[in-house]
């Protein structure tokens, strides 16, 4: 059996996901640093010591994980968003061993659900759903996916 190997921002991930049991739910800095120390305190600790290191966790968390969408946060609170929750569940499966049910995977995950929902509510789709889709424009597709014209390439 092959066994799943971790990164460290998976490895933060999957603390913050137990700590707020599998939601969106805001944390604190210093629970998810104690947290993901108490979880993995061999990739977490200040070497030498048996304590926290949070430079470790400070710097995924304002970086790739939160560049890639996996978290949001605000004044040293952070959340899962539903994108990372749908990245790290199926991580947390191979992890404990369990697989989910072909039910399961028909079912679309919480991201893709928010998605499709923030769809039904764009202007464009209202406009197609009353038979005027030759008045969409190129303006309502920039809405629906938050850019503009000018927005850098670098940050779709």
């Amino acid at each position: 059996m092959k066994k799943t190997v971790l990164s460290g921002g998976d490895k933060i991930l999957v603390a913050m996901y137990d700590l707020s049991q599998g939601s969106t739910r805001s944390l604190k800095y210093e629970d998810i640093v104690v947290a993901v120390w108490k979880k993995f305190p061999q990739d977490f600790s200040l070497r030498g010591y048996d304590y926290p290191d949070s430079s470790d966790i400070h710097k995924p968390l304002y970086g790739p994980l939160k560049s890639k969408g996996f978290i949001r946060t605000a004044n040293k609170f952070f959340s899962l968003t539903d994108h990372g929750i749908a990245y790290i569940a199926p991580i947390l499966g191979k992890i404990d061993g369990t697989q989910p049910t072909k039910v399961q995977t028909e079912r679309l995950g919480r991201d893709e659900r928010a998605e499709v929902e923030k769809l039904f509510q764009s202007d464009a789709f209202k406009l197609y759903e009353r038979g005027e889709k030759e008045k969409v424009l190129d303006s309502d597709i920039y809405s629906f996916y938050g850019v503009t014209v000018r927005t850098p390439m670098a940050a779709l």
